[in-house]
């Protein structure tokens, strides 16, 4: 089964543009699955997919010994930047046991089938030793409804995905070859200097070209939950993250 070819990721323009114009907003969300990989120097990092390398200054404040190898499968990514690998969901483009963390954040409830089909490819790289970090939306909580409701009606691409599901996922990943050793769901937030700024990171990044700001910051407000506060706007956001250790099978 090639999985990839029923993965439907969308504009990568856009989104490229929305963390360009505001970098910092997901501040959180990068650092936590470093935390949990916990690379040591000389360590080989797999951001896949990768977008446009966003992890790259977070890994550098935390792990500044580790080396990143971005891997993304999208062409609005790959055009821009040399360094960005090629590889997708069924082929990651490293030889068995080269590598000894591989990541995926916020990208995974795009593979609606064949998950299992990735987590062995992730098994293949990984040496003895290595780990699976994993951040994504799970299934039932706000950020899931905003997705489903909200960014599928007010975006002309739509939003087909399949959330994480604590007992499916890691029975999933286990099968692959992997213990799974955690498993958080972390309420976190998105930070912005404004409302205009949320707004308009919030519409590149969903791809909300079918909203107006009024209907972009009610849907925020009324799916997500807003704290304005005097240096700014905190959106609320949350993810299950999960650190998943090499077994030999």
């Amino acid at each position: 089964m090639q999985v990839t070819e029923h993965v439907k990721r969308r504009d990568g323009a856009s989104y490229h543009r929305a963390m360009e114009y505001c970098p910092r907003a997901r501040e959180f969300e990068f650092r936590r699955p470093l935390e949990l990989a916990a690379p040591g120097s000389g360590e080989i990092v797999v951001d896949f997919p990768s977008g446009g390398s966003y992890l790259c200054p977070h890994l550098d404040e935390i792990a500044p010994g580790a080396i990143l190898r971005p891997v993304e499968h999208v062409s609005d990514y790959l055009e821009g930047d040399p360094t960005i690998l090629y590889g997708n969901w069924d082929q990651l483009p490293f030889a068995n046991g080269e590598v000894n963390v591989v990541l995926t954040l916020a990208a995974l409830h795009h593979v609606i089938v064949g998950r299992g089909v990735f987590y062995r490819e992730c098994h293949r790289v990984l040496a003895p030793g290595g780990r699976l970090i994993i951040g994504d939306v799970e299934d039932g909580t706000p950020a899931a409804a905003f997705l489903d409701r909200f960014v599928n009606r007010y975006s002309s691409q739509g939003h087909e995905a399949r959330f994480l599901d604590r007992n499916v996922e890691i029975a999933s990943i286990e099968q692959a070859g992997f213990r799974v050793v955690d498993y958080e769901v972390t309420p976190f937030h998105w930070s912005y200097p404004d409302t205009a700024t949320a707004i308009r990171f919030c519409r590149d990044l969903f791809r909300l070209d079918l909203g107006d700001d009024d209907e972009i910051w009610r849907g925020l407000v009324d799916y997500l939950g807003i704290e304005q506060e005097q240096h700014g706007v905190r959106m609320n956001w949350q993810l299950a993250f999960v650190r998943a250790d090499w077994e030999k099978v």
